[in-house]
């Protein structure tokens, strides 16, 4: 039971980040990454490496996590874009992001928001598939890894991972204008010039593609929800609930 109380203290910071990214909500992340530091404690049988007992967290944390993504259904591919009309229309919103300009809060806003839409286009996938890519795409694990994290098989996760990365690949190539000129969707480079003064491109100096933007991703995995897209992500939800 130490063994794994240790294990869950020195996880806890990535699984909380890695279900926040799964599931969106905050509040919903925290339950759920409580109950699975609470199976995990009171569990019997426990890997005895520390590789392993990562492994075996995540795969906690996982199942709750795509529980409740069932429960609560995919979401739109354009929520996010859906949403700006909202946050526009809403004087307390408004009010809070003028106060944040020029702060520290968003000196990363650019990179921030990537990483935010990245999580959001993931909802309209079905949760194995979002769990599968986000497994591999940024925290890293090896397929195999990743298929028994998920209690899949090998080709399983092998097809869970190839559909979600064609589908966001051709999401992005069809709205992003980081990747397509002609793209409807530069959300991040008007919210770095809105807080900053100048636009920024977060994909600049590389090809644009998927790998490109988990590396960013990955980059801004040490990161907390920023305060400016916990308001955020409240739109975002009331937006999907009334689907």
């Amino acid at each position: 039971m130490e063994a794994v109380a240790s294990a869950w203290a020195r996880n806890r910071a990535d699984l909380l980040r890695f279900v926040r990214r799964l599931v969106l909500s905050p509040d919903v992340a925290e339950d759920i990454v409580q109950q699975a530091g609470n199976r995990a404690i009171a569990a019997m049988n426990t890997p005895s490496d520390e590789a392993g007992l990562r492994k075996w967290l995540f795969r906690i944390a996982s199942n709750l996590a795509i529980d409740e993504l069932r429960r609560q259904g995919t979401w739109s591919e354009t929520v996010l874009m859906e949403s700006r009309s909202d946050a526009e229309n809403d004087a307390g919103f408004v009010q809070k992001s003028e106060a944040m300009r020029a702060t520290p809060e968003v000196a990363a806003i650019a990179r921030q928001h990537l990483a935010f839409c990245f999580a959001c286009t993931m909802r309209s996938l079905r949760p194995e598939r979002a769990a599968a890519l986000l497994l591999a795409e940024v925290y890293g694990f090896t397929l195999s890894e990743t298929a028994s994290i998920l209690s899949a098989s090998h080709g399983q996760a092998k097809n869970w991972l190839q559909e979600a990365r064609a589908s966001l690949e051709d999401r992005y190539a069809e709205t992003c204008a980081l990747v397509n000129k002609k793209g409807i969707c530069y959300q991040c480079s008007e919210l770095s010039e809105f807080f900053n003064g100048h636009p920024e491109n977060p994909l600049e100096g590389s090809g644009g593609k998927l790998v490109d933007r988990a590396r960013v991703v990955r980059a801004t995995d040490n990161l907390d929800l920023s305060a400016w897209h916990m308001l955020l992500v409240r739109l975002v939800e009331r937006r999907s609930a009334k689907r």
